[in-house]
């Protein structure tokens, strides 16, 4: 069914603790899964998919260790507000399901669960709609319902991709403007392109303020690029001159520049907390429905960055909400090394992943 966002929105009491600052849940489309098709015992399934709002309060203790949320623009309760993608697979009688959640970590933006734990085809799994896109159905058959949200405000949307929208930082209301470094190789992990898309805009186009080097491997020694050699073609892209001119596959150029406007970044463990303790804790509200219901216990998985991601969510004390409520029971990370993720930083990176020849310097391990 589709919803308008008068029929669809569940409009939470601010300041009550079980509710976990979700200050609003906006359901787009309830719509049956896989035509309806029933999964054993626990019978058909349905897709929900929408947006979460949350504010979050800077001086309460879980908050703090939130790089810059101090520094982020506050609405008139002294809040600082975000909002998130979310995506739901729920049994579509609940009294049928597990009263388990299962929470995947999106990896850029993409699902990765119905692949990797249902063998399901690839090619849709960022938007499960088919029997087939069920693979064995093993999590269905179990009555598990399955949770994506938005973390990384500036993962790529493009395919039902999730984000989010968080604020940008500002030192007493201007522009926060650091020297950062940005390592670009062309012809690894993305195809050979003839520009570099910057991690941040830059706060100046003039070459003669910034400083570009390049070497083959990460352990030789850097050459400097001449500032007559290389351009800005605009605040978030430079180019080796003259035009034309294209990287050698692989080799690491690095970056050195003054860079404007960080987003607060480590708003996205928070959302992630406050939308999952949200489903498990808040009670319903009789005007609209809501996402899930009558949730036990909630587990988490994470592929790769996915699951660097739980366990800095983890380490920096994400896992238990402002009402001290536990959020995961359970977390697995798979294929993701010894890394964390370098999100909750001033001028964060999460995209970043160490690996046998790029990103050696980045705070990502």
């Amino acid at each position: 069914m589709k919803c308008s966002i008068a029929l669809c929105a569940i409009l939470v009491a601010l300041g009550s603790p079980a509710e976990a600052r979700i200050t609003a849940v906006v359901i787009d489309r309830i719509e049956p899964f896989a035509e309806g098709m029933p999964f054993g015992d626990v019978g058909a399934y349905e897709r929900v998919i929408g947006t979460a709002k949350g504010e979050l309060d800077p001086a309460d203790r879980r908050n703090r260790g939130i790089v810059n949320l101090d520094k982020a623009a506050r609405n008139a309760r002294g809040m600082v507000e975000y909002d998130t993608d979310f995506f739901v697979l729920r049994p579509a009688d609940e009294s049928r399901g597990s009263r388990k959640l299962l929470y995947e970590v999106n990896n850029r933006g993409r699902k990765f669960l119905t692949h990797w734990l249902m063998d399901a085809p690839p090619a849709n799994a960022n938007d499960p709609r088919t029997a087939e896109d069920a693979g064995d159905g093993l999590l269905f058959r179990m009555g598990f319902t399955m949770v994506w949200s938005g973390w990384d405000p500036d993962a790529p949307r493009g395919n039902n991709g999730m984000a989010m929208h968080v604020p940008v930082a500002q030192a007493d209301g201007r522009p926060i403007v650091r020297t950062i470094r940005d390592e670009l190789v062309s012809g690894t992990r993305a195809p050979e392109a003839a520009t570099f898309k910057l991690s941040y805009a830059a706060a100046s186009l003039d070459t003669a303020k910034a400083r570009l080097t390049v070497r083959a491997k990460e352990a030789e020694p850097e050459r400097a690029v001449p500032a007559d050699q290389w351009a800005f073609v605009d605040e978030r892209t430079i180019k080796l001159l003259p035009d034309g001119t294209k990287p050698a596959p692989g080799a690491l150029f690095e970056l050195t520049y003054d860079a404007k406007a960080p987003k607060v970044l480590g708003i996205g463990f928070a959302a992630t907390r406050d939308l999952v303790s949200y489903l498990r804790y808040a009670e319903r509200d009789g005007r609209a429905p809501h996402p899930v219901g009558g949730i036990k216990a909630a587990l988490a998985f994470g592929i790769s960055q996915s699951g660097r991601y739980l366990r800095d969510f983890i380490a920096q004390g994400f896992n238990q909400d402002e009402a001290q409520n536990r959020v995961f029971d359970g977390v697995l990370t798979h294929i993701s090394g010894v890394g964390r993720v370098f999100l909750n930083a001033e001028f964060g990176q999460p995209f970043r992943t160490n690996t046998q020849h790029e990103d050696h310097l980045m705070p990502e391990n």
